[in-house]
């Protein structure tokens, strides 16, 4: 990804600041496109800037640095060249007319007596928020989901750096959690924050750690067609029945803009049939869009809503992280362009939407969404608000 950083240098230190240039080497995965050039005069507060490429944003974090310890005030900005650019945005129309026709032909006869389940359980492995200071944190997602008859784990988290063991199996360790302790996994959609990694999106396969371990011929359901070695993963393109009392929703379309350009996502949910209450959703980053979720659910069950759990990538003014004053969250991967960002009339119009439907719970990720976009919800359902923590379950 080319970014461009601005760098902002007291008048009084600036001599100093250029004079120390060459302290500022380059190491690891950072680029030089444009090398660092001061201004002559600042200019609405910026005395000089940087353009470069880097696929990792922590080597990002630690070159930029340089230039705060040398004195300079930095802020970050992802940058498009133009004649790429447009390609990009007609691409993304493009697959946004797609979207839609796969949108008007998706119709699906109701689940019905699928069952349900008395007990539902769902613990975070992986997201941004913890329990405890021994759990590891990431922008990914891993929940394990527990019913009367079955364990599922939706959702693999980041392992960004790529460690073995990975934070997913080193918070199994420490919550007390083996591979045997559960039967199936479900993958929400092939972005490398929930596939264990983007090398294994890359692949369109899936890891719990950085090597492919053996899972035992555990039940898979992928939203695309996937393999694993020793595995037959099950494309769960439409609805599906995979346990008592638990489906997925099918996949839905929609384009995504991410560093590496725009693609269209396939992403499903789960659903899960609480007895005498109603469904539950767990969602993953909720690319699909809420509306779309909440009609798909309500065209296949007659049971109502009765809560929702998960991630909506509602990055309002910024995300879970910010790297010098950029976050990620807030360009990529809402469903627009970048500069097109989520508002919060969007946030309360979901909001309002998932009111309509009285639910009982909810509980917004915090590996895609912003605190402000969660304290909102938190507000608007003071009684049903689950917080979203690694290591602490939510029981219905």
């Amino acid at each position: 990804m080319r970014f461009v950083a601005f760098f902002d240098v007291h008048l009084d230190e600036l001599g100093k600041f250029v004079e120390t240039s060459g302290e500022r080497t380059l190491e690891g995965e950072v680029e030089i496109l444009f090398n660092p050039h001061t201004l002559a005069e600042p200019f609405k507060g910026t005395t000089g800037f940087v353009v470069f490429e880097s696929e990792d944003m922590g080597e990002t974090r630690e070159y930029l640095t340089k230039f705060k310890l040398a004195g300079a005030n930095v802020k970050l900005y992802p940058i498009f060249e133009d004649s790429e650019l447009s390609k990009e945005i007609a691409s993304f129309r493009e697959m946004r007319k797609e979207a839609d026709i796969q949108w008007r032909q998706s119709t699906f006869e109701r689940l019905e007596d699928f069952g349900s389940t008395k007990t539902l359980e769902v613990l975070p492995l992986i997201d941004w928020y913890r329990s405890r200071e021994d759990l590891e944190v990431e922008t990914g997602v891993s929940y394990l989901v527990k019913t009367d008859e079955n364990s599922i784990l939706f959702d693999l988290g980041l392992n960004s750096k790529e460690r073995h063991p990975s934070p997913l199996l080193l918070n199994m360790k420490r919550l007390g959690i083996a591979l045997e302790d559960f039967e199936t996994i479900v993958i929400s959609h092939n972005h490398g924050d929930h596939v264990g990694g983007g090398k294994w999106a890359k692949n369109k396969t899936f890891s719990l750690t950085d090597v492919q371990i053996d899972l035992v011929e555990k039940k898979v359901y992928t939203p695309i067609p996937m393999t694993y070695p020793g595995l037959k993963p099950k494309h769960s393109k439409r609805p599906t029945v995979i346990a008592k009392g638990v489906a997925t929703i099918g996949t839905i379309s929609n384009p995504i803009l991410l560093p590496e350009g725009v693609s269209l996502v396939q992403e499903q949910a789960l659903a899960i049939n609480l007895e005498g209450k109603g469904i539950v959703l767990i969602v993953g980053c909720g690319h699909q869009t809420l509306p779309k979720i909440l009609k798909r659910t309500e065209s296949l069950f007659k049971e109502p809503i009765y809560g929702l759990l998960g991630g909506l990538h509602l990055p309002f003014a910024g995300g879970p992280f910010e790297i010098m004053g950029m976050s990620p969250h807030k360009y990529f991967g809402t469903g627009k362009l970048p500069w097109q960002p989520i508002t919060m009339d969007e946030v309360q119009g979901n909001i309002e939407l998932l009111k309509e439907r009285g639910p009982k719970v909810v509980g917004l990720s915090p590996h895609d969404s912003s605190e402000a976009s969660i304290e909102a919800f938190r507000i608007a359902f003071p009684k049903a608000y689950r917080n979203i923590k690694v290591g602490e379950s939510i029981i219905l």
